[in-house]
Formats: structure tokens, C-alpha cells, sequence
């Protein structure tokens, strides 16, 4: 894909997860346009936030198969982490037309809770977002953690106005994400590609079940 121009990269279409034409995306698509979007970057902008708020932030107990990482799953499910929460925002920005490619690096600084820690095998965590077209660029956004999340850590909900990078969460104490290292691309994500590369960098996230663990299971861990 090397010799395409960058606004050809990451062009509309589905994958196994990006399930662009399935009547629940296209559905939630119209809903969050519902207050008149129009141009590309407001309709990114409100699909970032029908995914940051519409989408309860769950590590624990989600599922990794193919059919839980649909984006048509993830919004009957209405819960995933950061990886399920990328996969609908590049859903969404794919059935209109949008182009929209996921995107992971590792962090420190991700807000966690002890058994999240525990479960991640560290504090640096593989974190989940998306880079899409708009206004000739690649803009950065991760859709992640919802408002209610924010107010219990007490730390401000990311925005994100389409025109600039939103991808750096804050954290306690006026501390930030880390980025250690470039993003792994995924311009064409299937299931068994993401899932690979979460078991690469978080095994115990990813038992033979292909579901995450339970937060009462992980003193098992």
C-alpha cells in the first residue's frame, strides 16, 4: 500500500470486524448524525462521541472472538475496552465514507485499578486508537474513556473537535499518557490479527476462551 497517495490509504471497506454495512452501524451512523453533520469532520467528531459515551468502558469479562469484535456486536453489547471502542469509530467513519484505520502503541499512564494491573502484567499497557482523514490529514482520536469513567478518576474526558490530535488522556495527579513507541497501524484489522497482537502483549487478557477474564478470577492469575 506504500505507493498510494495517503487519502487512498485506509479507503472505505469492510473487514471481518468492520462490519460497515450491517443495519445496526448503519443505524448507529444515522443516529449520531441525527443533529445535521455534515461535512467529514463534524461527522467525526460526532462519531467519536456517540462511541467515547455510548460504549461503557469493560475490560473485564469481554469478549475477544470474531463475533464479539464486530462492530455490529460491540454496539448490541454496548461495552468493550479500547480496542472494541477503535474498531466501531473506524466502522462508523467507513459507512460514510470516511477513511479511518485503527491504530495501538504501548502507554503508561492508562488509568487502571489494581486487578487491571494485575491482569495487564504491568503498568504499560497496549492502548487502542484511530487515525482518520480529515481536511487532507491523518488526525488522531481514541474514543475511550466515557465521561462517567472520567468523573469517578476524577480526571478530564478527552475531547475531540476534528481539527487537531485528541489521543493523549489525562491523568492523576496532572500527570498524562506516556507513548512509548510508534503506533502499529491496522489499515485492513481482521480478528484474528488484533486478538494475536493483544495476546503478544497482554497473554493473560487472552485465555483459550477468547474471553477476558473476570474481575473476581484474576487472583487466580
Amino acid at each position: 500500500m506504500n505507493g498510494l497517495a495517503p487519502e487512498q490509504r485506509a479507503a472505505p471497506a469492510a473487514t471481518n470486524v468492520l462490519d460497515i454495512q450491517h443495519p445496526e452501524v448503519r443505524t448507529a451512523a444515522e443516529q449520531a448524525l441525527e443533529d445535521g453533520a455534515e461535512d467529514d469532520t463534524a461527522k467525526a467528531v460526532a462519531f467519536n462521541y456517540a462511541v467515547r459515551d455510548g460504549i461503557s468502558y469493560e475490560v473485564f469479562g469481554t469478549g475477544l472472538p470474531e463475533t464479539d469484535l464486530k462492530a455490529s456486536s460491540i454496539l448490541k453489547a454496548r461495552r468493550g475496552f479500547c480496542l472494541h471502542k477503535a474498531i466501531l469509530f473506524a466502522a462508523l467513519c467507513r459507512s460514510q465514507g470516511i477513511p479511518c484505520r485503527m491504530a495501538a502503541a504501548r502507554v503508561r499512564n492508562h488509568i487502571s485499578s489494581p486487578n487491571l494491573t494485575k491482569l495487564a502484567g504491568g503498568d504499560v499497557f497496549l492502548h487502542w486508537f484511530n487515525q482518520v482523514w480529515l481536511q487532507g490529514r491523518w488526525i488522531k482520536a481514541a474514543p475511550v474513556f466515557n465521561r462517567l469513567l472520567c468523573r469517578i478518576y476524577r480526571i478530564p474526558p478527552l475531547e475531540f473537535d476534528g481539527t487537531g490530535d485528541a489521543f493523549v488522556q489525562g491523568h492523576a495527579a496532572g500527570q498524562e499518557m506516556q507513548y512509548l513507541d510508534a503506533p502499529v497501524l491496522f489499515e485492513a484489522p481482521q480478528a484474528d490479527q488484533l486478538v494475536r497482537h493483544v495476546a503478544s502483549h497482554h497473554p493473560l487478557m487472552v485465555p483459550a476462551s477468547l474471553r477476558v477474564p473476570r474481575e473476581r478470577d484474576t487472583a487466580a492469575l
